[in-house]
């Protein structure tokens, strides 16, 4: 069992002992709108092409097909938006978002998906909108009896993440955590730098553990501690597509990159998109699952630096460290996140799909990760692609 970098304290010594008595429990494995243009080209907002990637199957120009337009188009209910921006995206221009009133530890997955803006409950089995939504494991097996309570602990609705990030649309975002999804002063929040061990494991989702192409060689190690939301959708007809905006925040920067202690987000479309091996649609450029070795990682600060060298790579920080003030995940010596960045993925009208949305420690339970996600809108213009990008800033 590692340590936690020095000197980033201790970890509670109940964790240690949990961990080293085997005292985790295995569990089995198994599964509006603003629109967002399609590939990168001039209307699409990419601050960079390096920092995109496309699947196989995908068609056009450049690094990412052949998008027609920007942000804009249906909203969440099925109104329209007057912006080019993408509008309010959590109702019609005027109304008030479906996650005005709902509080940081409501633990209804339905109230986690307003938290996104899926607002809309569909009418029956052909109806538009939100089908259902539960929480699961990484890997869609239920969550383990016994363990509701810290598996709660993993998953919580904000109305910001430090004075510095506040949701993209809406009053609240979600986050999940392979810790504690708490802001440093509330009830259950716990450090990221000496972890929260949830006590259980579970299985890697289907098609990981994976190397990063950035760590030619490295497998990452047992799954522990994982949170998802997994969401059932009926795509409006008319819709080309779906996106949604996430930030990814990781205490294992930068000691751990290129390590078996990859923490990781994972955005899992099911059924898989055409040319993909697996269902996750969040990565980047390189095709680096979202973990501290992902090329998006440019929230960050080391003990001598920036620029922040490690394992052969090196991160320039460029984003600074504003992002990390007051969320818990500020500490000198070392942290990392990616800011911002938008997932987009194409889908027919009328089809019903899933998106499972999760976060898990792997190698152990101790150095936690958290992503925010929010914004989910139907892109309805155009011709999107499975692409990770970073916007540009308004």
């Amino acid at each position: 069992m590692r340590k936690p970098p020095a000197p980033l304290s201790l970890l509670p010594a109940i964790a240690i002992v949990a961990a080293a008595c085997g005292q985790f429990v295995s569990l089995g494995g198994g599964s509006g709108s603003g629109g967002a243009g399609g590939g990168p080209d001039p209307g699409h907002p990419t601050s960079s092409t390096s920092d995109s990637v496309t699947t196989s199957s995908t068609t056009g120009s450049g690094a990412g097909g052949s998008g027609a337009g920007g942000e804009g188009g249906a909203l969440p209910d099925g109104g329209s938006s007057s912006s080019s921006a993408g509008g309010s995206s959590g109702g019609d221009p005027g109304t008030s978002p479906c996650d005005d009133d709902l509080a940081f530890d409501d633990a209804d997955p339905f109230h986690a998906a307003k938290a996104i803006e899926l607002c809309t409950l569909a009418e029956g089995p052909d109806g538009a909108g939100l089908q259902d939504a539960r929480w699961v494991l990484p890997d869609g097996t239920p969550i383990p009896s016994g363990y509701e309570a810290p598996y709660a602990l993993g998953h919580g609705l904000f109305d910001s993440f430090g004075p510095n990030v506040l949701p993209r649309a809406g009053k609240r975002l979600l986050a999940l955590s392979s810790g504690a999804a708490r802001r440093p002063g509330e009830a259950g929040y716990q450090t990221p730098f000496s972890g929260y061990a949830k006590g259980y494991l579970h299985a890697a989702p289907e098609g990981f553990p994976k190397p990063s192409p950035a760590c030619p060689g490295v497998i990452t190690g047992q799954p522990y501690d994982g949170v998802a939301l997994e969401v059932t959708l009926r795509a409006p007809i008319g819709t080309v597509g779906f996106a949604f905006e996430f930030n990814y925040y990781t205490a294992e920067f930068p000691s751990f990159t290129c390590s078996t202690f990859n923490d990781a987000f994972v955005a899992l479309l099911s059924p898989t998109p055409p040319g993909q091996t697996d269902g996750n649609i969040s990565f980047d450029g390189q095709g680096n699952v979202i973990s501290v070795n992902n090329v998006f990682l440019d929230v960050c600060t080391c003990q001598n630096g920036p620029p922040c060298a490690v394992s052969g790579m090196v991160y320039p920080c460029s984003l600074g460290t504003g992002e990390l003030s007051g969320t818990g995940y500020d500490a000198a010596q070392g942290s990392g996140a990616t800011g911002w960045l938008t997932t987009t993925a194409p889908m027919q009208g009328g089809k019903t799909f899933t998106v499972r949305f999760a976060v898990y420690d792997s190698g152990d339970a101790i150095l936690d990760s958290a992503t925010l996600i929010d914004r989910f809108r139907w892109i309805n213009t155009g011709e999107p692609v499975v692409e990770t990008y970073r916007p540009v800033p308004p």
